[in-house]
């Protein structure tokens, strides 16, 4: 739970999305062509999108959420496009209180479906996004974004798995009440799994060429199976010694009740 003193509002002021826009920086190193600029952060709430802000105590945003509307499959639906926490605050559950936030705030509104996209080979979000909040994925978009101007990403193209969260599903309602979906639960007999090094993450640092190959085999793996109709329905990090894993298995609707 985040600390009591942490409160999560919705952010319409010029000071409040002005800070938005120093948590960008602060979080990802992006030079200015890559953030989102404060004119849009005020236009996202005029057009049925939504900024969220964790403040703290005297009211300074700590960190934040944005969502755009979209349109997808006959339905309007959220797409999430950023979550960015200052270093200070980091690992106090503000994430996973933002995220939750923005689901109620959804359903208020009559919003089913949020989406979003996340690096593969990030894989506690990877962790956190499956597990802790029930999404699954479909869809994976090769170098979503072009080249970054962030050091996090390490050079590597910015290919992206679409998360997408079901927000009335029962998968996604067990996994926030439980906080996570259990690995000893067994899978199907037509499940699949594709493994990554449990330390990609020091790869990424230590061996740029390596972490392209592994990049590359995830991607060739992980889209074969995507396009026999399978879907990421979970991560496991107790994996066989020094991986993780993601799981796939058949979409069917019966994997939101799952």
């Amino acid at each position: 739970m985040p600390n009591p003193e942490i409160r999560i509002e919705e952010l319409t002021s010029t000071e409040d999305l002005r800070q938005c826009v120093a948590i960008q920086r602060a979080t990802w190193g992006w030079k200015d062509e890559d953030l989102l600029p404060l004119r849009t952060l005020l236009l996202l709430n005029k057009i049925g999108g939504l900024v969220l802000g964790a403040l703290d105590r005297n009211g300074q945003v700590v960190g934040f959420i944005n969502a755009f509307p979209g349109f997808r499959e006959g339905q309007v639906y959220l797409h999430s496009q950023m979550l960015g926490v200052l270093q200070d605050f980091r690992r106090r559950g503000i994430g996973r209180a933002l995220k939750l936030a923005q689901r109620t705030e959804a359903i208020r509104r009559g919003i089913q479906r949020i989406e979003w996209t996340f690096d593969p080979l990030e894989i506690h979000n990877a962790h956190f996004n499956l597990e802790g909040l029930g999404t699954l994925c479909r869809r994976y978009v090769a170098d979503a974004y072009g080249p970054s101007t962030s050091s996090l990403h390490g050079r590597l193209p910015t290919d992206r798995l679409v998360a997408e969260w079901h927000l009335v599903s029962q998968r996604v309602r067990t996994r926030i009440e439980s906080g996570a979906h259990g690995p000893e639960d067994p899978l199907p007999a037509t499940s699949s799994a594709v493994h990554l090094p449990a330390d990609i993450a020091d790869i990424r640092v230590r061996d740029p060429a390596r972490a392209a190959a592994i990049q590359r085999d995830f991607k060739r793996r992980v889209t074969d199976l995507l396009g026999k109709g399978y879907c990421i329905a979970g991560f496991e990090s107790a994996s066989p010694p020094g991986e993780v894993s993601y799981r796939l298995v058949p979409f069917q609707p019966q994997v939101l009740t799952s």
